[in-house]
């Protein structure tokens, strides 16, 4: 069963490359709970094999992948407290359901008890309903653009319309006649008539402290700016233009410009007769806009067609490649990240499920073996519930928290060998459990913080099948070691392939961090 459960992960970039998420998690839900319903009517191991471990099996591995691409899809930068829960969770199944199959089966039987944890699981597919694709509560930028750009037409105003609007002010308007924007520009405000306030621009604040003689850099108003290209170029010709702008007198500048753009309309009126060209003008910006689409359009249908000849022309294997984005195992990084996770959380795991066997084997009772084990799995949840938490302000990347979870639990499983003193042990297995909890929380984060999202899929489902692959070929040897040495060699042989996982990972950390140093320092010799 778990066996399969992994395998499917070799599926998983070119699955979630099709279908969402959410469609996965649901039919996954209905497999698990179809394996778990058929299983109680089986009577064969044949039956067993087909209902219990394939179909719900694959239907657990639809699941899981679903749910871990899921929370790294809908969290960032509160990735840690998701994970922190979700295992928190988790955690305290193994700890509530033992008791909950006890009481179905003193009253239903086993066939019944099957079939209650069947409709349990059906739950399932209402949990996945609520995992819905970002895209639908995503904003949508281009529709937002489109709408700006409309708005932007609709508002437009020819030359013509802008100059009707300019009202002749002169120095005792009631107006403000500062231009906020242009603190070189000095206005008047009249407080009351006849009662000039000097403007900002001159209070020692905002303002300038040219002199008379200086030729300041004027800026224009909203009129000047409003221009077109053909009066920028008659103003370009116009002669002794320095002069007009370095006038010291600034009074009447605003009455000056305005009179300037009526003599030029009305000279322009003498060749051309002057009118509203808003419909023209809109209707060329609606023109243009359109064109820019149909060029975006057929720039992305030559792309797509691009890429089909690419793949029309791609051999079988390379095929297989892009189909299972095999790609991933060309990043030594990746490669050696998955291998050292999966050595480690093989080991851990086995040393787990050999737990109660090897404390039996050092003498001690069943009474203190399940304390033992009650302590180091309430220090476990603990940590992966208030883990997140503490660790929030602590600046320290998801690898280097998975291995010092993995270097507690090592110390731990090594000193147990070395030691008969029970409390000593209780405080081990505390260690152990800390060392877990830390584990469990950042071992689904160290991939997902490496791969883009988009290849997350498929960086898993390789994940899934190395874990395979090491099960397959460690497990035998691992049998084979405890069988003729016992369990103390065999929490050495554990701890040996965690210490050079650990090791490949410091040899490639150090060696990234030289490589960057030397290449930093050619750089700032080349400069």
């Amino acid at each position: 069963m778990m066996a399969l459960a992994s395998l499917i992960g070799l599926v998983n970039g070119a699955m979630f490359r099709r279908f969402s998420f959410r469609q996965v998690a649901l039919v996954g839900s209905v497999m698990a709970f179809t394996g778990l319903f058929l299983s109680a009517f089986c009577e064969t191991f044949v039956q067993y094999i087909i209902c219990l471990s394939t179909i719900y099996g694959i239907g657990m591995g639809l699941c899981m992948a679903s749910n871990a691409l899921a929370v790294n899809t809908y969290f960032k930068n509160k990735r840690r407290k998701a994970t922190g829960f979700t295992w928190t969770l988790t955690g305290l199944g193994p700890i509530v359901f033992p008791h909950i199959s006890m009481l179905l089966l003193a009253y239903y039987g086993p066939q019944g008890t099957i079939l209650i944890y069947a409709a349990i699981a059906l739950n399932a597919f209402l949990c996945a309903l609520t995992l819905q694709p970002v895209q639908w509560h995503a904003p949508q930028p281009e529709q937002e653009n489109s709408a700006d750009a409309n708005n932007e037409i609709d508002s437009f105003e020819c030359d013509y319309c802008q100059s009707q609007k300019k009202e002749k002010r002169g120095i005792f308007s009631t107006e403000y006649t500062f231009n906020d924007d242009d603190p070189q520009t000095p206005g008047y405000e009249i407080i009351e008539p006849g009662t000039p306030m000097i403007a900002r621009a001159n209070d020692g604040w905002f303002g300038s402290k040219l002199s008379l003689t200086t030729a300041p850099r004027y800026r224009s108003t909203r009129l000047l700016k409003q221009l077109s290209k053909q009066e920028s170029i008659e103003e370009s010709h116009e002669p002794d233009q320095n002069s007009y702008f370095s006038q010291s007198n600034h009074f009447h500048r605003e009455r000056k410009e305005f009179q300037r753009q009526i003599s030029r309309i009305s000279v322009k009126s003498k060749t051309d007769t002057a009118h509203c060209t808003c419909a023209e003008e809109k209707a060329l910006l609606q023109k243009i806009n359109e064109d820019a689409k149909r060029q975006e359009e057929a720039r992305l249908q030559a792309l797509i067609e691009e890429e089909e000849l690419r793949k029309s022309r791609m051999t079988f294997w390379q095929k297989i490649v892009v189909f299972f984005d095999l790609d991933l195992l060309r990043d030594f990084t990746f490669i050696n990240l998955v291998v050292g996770m999966t050595i480690m959380t093989f080991g851990e795991m086995n040393f787990g499920v050999l737990t109660p066997f090897i404390l039996n084997s050092f003498g001690y009772n069943d009474s203190q073996i399940s304390i033992a084990m009650s302590v180091m799995a309430g220090i476990d949840i603990s940590v992966r519930f208030l883990g997140p938490f503490a660790l929030e302000k602590v600046n320290l990347g998801n690898r280097v928290l998975f291995a010092i979870g993995i270097i507690a639990i090592s110390i731990g499983r090594m000193a147990v060998t070395f030691t008969d003193s029970y409390n000593v042990v209780l405080a081990l297995f505390m260690l152990i459990g800390f060392g877990k909890g830390l584990r469990t929380i950042f071992s689904p984060l160290i991939i997902p913080s490496y791969v883009p999202l988009k290849r997350l899929p498929a960086a898993t489902g390789l994940q899934l099948i190395f874990n395979s692959i090491v099960s397959f070929s460690l497990g035998p040897v691992l049998g084979t070691v405890t069988d003729k040495f016992g369990y103390k060699t065999t929490i050495h042989f554990i701890n040996v392939l965690t210490a050079a996982t650990l090791l490949f990972w410091l040899i490639e950390s150090l060696a990234r961090r030289m490589l960057k140093k030397k290449a930093t320092g050619m750089a700032a010799s080349d400069s």
